[in-house]
């Protein structure tokens, strides 16, 4: 959520207003929005200054002056959230480039925002030569010396080469190769650290350094130094002296203790909760709460819900039952629902806001999670067999003036998520509502919460919900949250897409029609399929233009570009959507060809978002990836051409996946429909199976330390017919079912048949 202070908003009016800046009181005003890091206001104010000061006269004080304007807007581009990550990079290092002489400065600050960028940089693109860039503005700062910039330009070039070397070492490892430039990364990073405790700890004794003492990032510059060279008795101790400045756990003890985490996996130091490790304890100690300590080394934790209708909604029931045994729902921070992962991912965040309101953080354990999901497997197969999509149908009869789609989203609303006991009942929700004012250990309300700032503090996180649509004016992933609309930044790469963004706005600043946004028509639109159902529309939003919304799976059918836009560091991406299937005679008709040649390029992207976890996850940016699809293990044999005498490179195949399931009954799974039709309970339960043992069998090492995979089993009520597919021989009766789901042409003339009975009476 965002907050607003009384200083602020009257910045914010003076801005709008275009009233004059001074330099000097625009240096001033930037720390305070900088702390609140609101960094578009910050950039507003910058060039409103900088014009001001290029009306006076030349001289050095101007000359000064220039300069520090520069750098802070450099600083406030690249921090800025509501940037594109794509050009936002490039757009400070020209900033410097053009105001700070960057190729020939010695300025440690300039150097320092140089370096900051291109780590920054390489956090979104996974590119090792972009690392070795902020390496290079680092060193260049070192060698100016370290007390000159208090260790800062140093600190961060110790660091750097520690990532360098991980990466390294890990790629060498794969090679069975020498790690000596890692080797030899790690020494200089030390030599570094040996240099900043040798020279920081006297600065403060020198005349004119005395606020040193009480300047918090010298302290713990110094006590990362120490931490870096597992000095842990000297780090703790500066670790002491920086929290007597500052008692309040805020985004600068958080950001500090992440960079110490991310230290410790790069140097290989052993930092575990449970065995209590030296530096471990130092966190501890330097927090002052362990569940802050445990949230900084899990990271930040992002859940994707793939589209694919009700079959993916269903699946996704099984991966949440699994996440809610091994207690990892709580760490979740951000969901990113698409189309049928949208349905499930709104029910379940209902209820989920309501626990988290109505009990202390502190009293909020596994079961409660437990609990939902089995709220859920029931609730929901119960909406899915009233079969909504009839009744939408039916509702469209007596209400000419809506759509199919906003009917469909009135739909979700009475059929699911009624059932949810938050005091709504049958009430319409609207998205902006979903706010959540959680309790804090003692019961006590927290007021204006942000997730992005307080998760970290909290046992049980509030997760941010992104319901993704796309727009059908720019292409772009179009987002609903709790607090805003729009298309995010990152999303976009400038380079190649050269189509204007709709900024995302709050709804209280939208006009007064859109400040408050139905949840069924928000996730009515997430599964809005294009050519079946008409987009959403949204008028009088932005000027001279009519927004029309269509499926989130259009853009991004996993919903994983979501999480990486939010900075999740580890990432289960439970990806149910229609995967593209081999044919042996695909149709020749022009319309035939179209489609299957839109499953290819869908394929591709599908392909191609893999490819890009799967680098993170090797270049370090990722410290846990969870990747669930209905096809797993679901191999394939090459097929000989007519008169082939080569050897077969056919291989043995066992009759069922390594989670457990028959690979005869998976392949159905895999194909049945993804449309809002009602599912039986065969096909459900087997769905909802597929999940939850595929989870229970894939969850990684690098859960290891968050989740407890030893736990027995619930009694989930869908197991008891689910697990009827995890045999040999499946009974026939289950088989012909299944097959029968997954049999498009029988699909196609159940669903005539449907539409048929229904218009009868007309």
């Amino acid at each position: 959520m965002r907050q607003k202070s009384k200083s602020v908003e009257d910045i914010k009016k003076r801005v709008i207003a275009r009233e004059r800046f001074e330099a000097t009181e625009a240096i001033e005003l930037i720390k305070s929005l900088k702390k609140e890091r609101v960094f578009w206001l910050a950039r507003e104010v910058l060039e409103i200054a900088q014009t001001e000061l290029s009306k006076l006269d030349p001289s050095n004080e101007k000359d000064k002056l220039s300069l520090k304007l520069a750098q802070q807007l450099a600083l406030c581009t690249y921090k800025d959230p509501d940037l594109a990550n794509d050009s936002k990079f490039d757009d400070t290092i020209k900033i410097l480039t053009d105001n700070c002489d960057l190729k020939n400065t010695k300025s440690q600050e300039t150097l320092g925002i140089a370096g900051a960028v291109y780590k920054y940089k390489w956090l979104t693109e996974a590119n090792k030569s972009i690392l070795e860039l902020s390496l290079a503005y680092y060193m260049r700062g070192y060698k100016h010396g370290v007390e000159k910039d208090y260790g800062y330009t140093a600190i961060n070039a110790a660091f750097v080469l520690d990532a360098l070397a991980y990466i390294e070492e890990r790629t060498a490892q794969k090679a069975e190769t020498s790690t000596e430039t890692a080797e030899n990364r790690r020494k200089k990073a030390d030599e570094i650290r040996n240099d900043i405790i040798k020279t920081l700890p006297d600065l403060p004794s020198k005349q004119g350094n005395e606020f040193l003492n009480n300047d918090w990032w010298f302290l713990v510059t110094i006590a990362e130094a120490y931490f870096g060279l597992e000095c842990y008795d000297d780090a703790r101790e500066y670790f002491k002296r920086a929290k007597k400045i500052k008692e309040e756990l805020d985004w600068e003890y958080e950001s500090t203790a992440k960079q110490l985490v991310s230290l410790a996996r790069f140097k290989g130091i052993d930092i575990s909760p449970d065995d209590k490790t030296k530096a471990w304890v130092v966190l501890e100690d330097f927090l002052g709460d362990k569940t802050a300590v445990k949230s900084v080394f899990i990271g930040k934790v992002g859940l994707a819900l793939s589209g694919g209708g009700f079959r993916a909604s269903l699946f996704h029931i099984g991966v949440l039952a699994k996440l809610a045994e091994c207690d990892l729902l709580r760490h979740v921070d951000v969901i990113s629902c698409v189309s049928g992962g949208s349905i499930i991912g709104a029910h379940y965040y209902l209820k989920l806001r309501n626990l988290l309101q109505t009990m202390p953080d502190s009293k909020i354990d596994r079961d409660d999670y437990i609990k939902i999901v089995h709220e859920i497997e029931d609730e929901f197969l119960t909406g899915v067999q009233a079969n909504i999509l009839k009744k939408a149908v039916t509702y469209k009869l007596t209400n000419i003036t809506k759509s199919l789609t906003e009917c469909l989203g009135e739909m979700y609303e009475k059929q699911i998520f009624s059932k949810v006991k938050d005091g709504k009942n049958d009430k319409e929700r609207w998205i902006n509502d979903l706010v959540v004012t959680p309790l804090d250990a003692t019961g006590v309300p927290q007021e204006n919460f942000n997730p992005k700032d307080g998760n970290w503090l909290r046992k049980a996180n509030v997760p941010i919900l992104i319901l993704n649509t796309t727009a059908l004016n720019t292409g772009h992933n179009f987002q609903f949250t709790a607090t805003w609309m729009g298309e995010p930044p990152a999303g976009i790469d400038s380079e190649v897409d050269a189509n204007y963004r709709l900024r995302r706005l709050y709804y209280e600043d939208a006009p007064p029609k859109y400040q408050k946004f139905s949840l069924g028509r928000a996730v009515a639109a997430s599964t809005c399929v294009p050519a079946v159902f008409e987009p959403i529309e949204l008028k009088d939003l932005y000027k001279d233009k009519v927004v029309r919304l269509v499926d989130g799976g259009v853009n991004d059918n996993q919903g994983s570009a979501s999480l990486l836009e939010q900075n999740c560091t580890v990432l289960i991406v439970s990806d149910a959507s229609g995967q593209m299937s081999s044919e042996d005679t695909p149709a020749g008709n022009p319309i035939s060809a179209g489609m299957r040649s839109n499953s290819i390029l869908q394929a591709r992207l599908r392909g191609a978002q893999f490819d890009e976890l799967y680098a993170r996850k090797h270049s370090s940016l990722l410290q846990g990836l969870l990747f669930l699809h209905l096809k797993k293990e679901l191999e394939a044999d090459p097929v000989d051409w007519i008169g082939c005498e080569l050897p077969s490179e056919k291989k043995t195949k066992s009759p069922l996946t390594s989670y457990g399931i028959n690979k005869e009954c998976q392949e159905y799974l895999s194909n049945i429909r993804t449309d809002l039709d009602s599912f039986s309970d065969i096909e459900a339960h087997s769905l909802m199976t597929s999940g939850y043992l595929m989870t229970e069998k894939m969850m990684p090492d690098d859960f290891k330390d968050f989740t407890d995979r030893s736990v027995a089993r619930t009694n989930w009520r869908f197991l008891e017919k689910g697990m009827a597919i995890c045999n040999k021989d499946v009974d026939n009766n289950i088989k012909k079912e299944l097959k029968e789901a997954a049999d498009h042409n029988l699909i196609i003339l159940k669903i005539m048949k449907k539409f048929n009975s229904l218009f009868s009476w007309i």
